[in-house]
């Protein structure tokens, strides 16, 4: 039986958004296209009827993961200085607490797709590329207002990317050591936040595990 475009439609996005998901969970090499067309609720011989490949769909997936993170941060950039201060003090605790660190697929696709991208297609690469880029832009326009004091353009830019940079790496360690040595997994992140937020008063130890 056909199905209508806009059925069609409907389905590539299920399909799109499922292996975004799936991706971020198991690594793009760790996902097979019955996996993933299992999870869109499709059959597996649908699938060549949205993609040319699971390269393609891969691209398509890591795409889509990338513009819902840049539009959120396009969307704090956007508000208030008052309320960017709020959100980069729980953006920061939140991205380095405990809770973060063990969710089985990490919500933020930098952390996600950073250690496949490398060793996927040219298509894939040029898509994390532009949309860390995007994701970059957005976030030192936003980070403008956390510093509450007049610098270069330049240097504030310059200070947003280390910042994320140091959370996103701290995270990566953190992961890979959290179920060989916890203890060393939490000081990595209680490093980096006391690194990134001297006075804060936080500590990922607070909270109880998800």
């Amino acid at each position: 039986m056909r199905i209508s475009k806009r059925q069609a439609a409907e389905n590539h996005e299920r399909v799109v958004n499922s292996a975004a998901r799936l991706f971020r969970e198991k690594g793009f090499d760790g996902v097979c296209v019955a996996d993933l067309m299992r999870a869109a609720g499709l059959t597996h011989g649908g699938f060549y009827n949205h993609f040319a490949s699971k390269d393609e769909l891969s691209a398509a997936a890591c795409a889509r993961a990338l513009a819902q993170s840049v539009e959120a941060i396009e969307a704090v950039a956007e508000l208030e200085p008052d309320r960017k201060r709020d959100f980069f003090r729980e953006y920061r605790r939140n991205y380095l607490s405990r809770r973060s660190r063990d969710a089985t697929a990490f919500r933020c696709p930098m952390v996600a797709f950073g250690a496949d991208a490398p060793r996927q297609s040219e298509a894939l690469r040029r898509q994390y590329a532009a949309g860390l880029r995007r994701y970059l832009d957005g976030f030192a326009r936003a980070f403008r207002a956390d510093r509450g004091r007049r610098r270069g353009e330049a240097d504030l830019r310059a200070e947003a990317i280390a910042q994320f940079a140091a959370m996103v790496g701290a995270v990566v360690l953190a992961r890979g050591v959290a179920k060989a040595d916890p203890a060393l997994s939490d000081e990595i992140l209680e490093a980096t936040l006391a690194a990134l937020e001297p006075a804060g008063g936080y500590s990922p130890k607070s909270e109880g595990r998800p």
